[in-house]
């Protein structure tokens, strides 16, 4: 009796170990994330003549502004395009400002482009 507890026990143990390790791994294994401007300079994606101040802006706009109603999306989840279009309908929703709206626009279209996730 004991030794089949015994085992029975192991067996939860080794299970449960082996569930944490795997989940943790799966997490960790190419996570995308939301780039900073910072990321994004640095990986030259951001326009000749742009406003880095901008960029830092517009990421701030989209992490607190956005996040105020839903998830984000990772820039990369849509077009350049698709943002603007998402951008154009949610603005009013959100009550941005005309600059903030700009801010966003750039941040966007500069992290969305292919290659400029960190």
């Amino acid at each position: 009796m004991r030794r089949s507890l015994l085992r029975m026990v192991i067996g939860i143990a080794l299970l449960s170990a082996a569930g944490a390790t795997a989940g943790l791994s799966g997490c960790a294994a190419g996570k995308a994330s939301i780039p900073t401007a910072e990321e994004l300079l640095a990986a030259g994606a951001l326009s000749k003549g742009a406003d880095p101040a901008a960029l830092r802006r517009g990421r701030a706009v989209f992490v607190t502004e956005c996040a105020a109603c839903h998830r984000l999306f990772l820039p990369a989840e849509y077009s350049p395009e698709q943002w603007r279009g998402i951008v154009k309908r949610m603005a009013g929703r959100a009550s941005l400002a005309e600059d903030q709206v700009a801010d966003l626009l750039l941040y966007l279209s500069t992290a969305s482009r292919p290659g400029t996730s960190p």
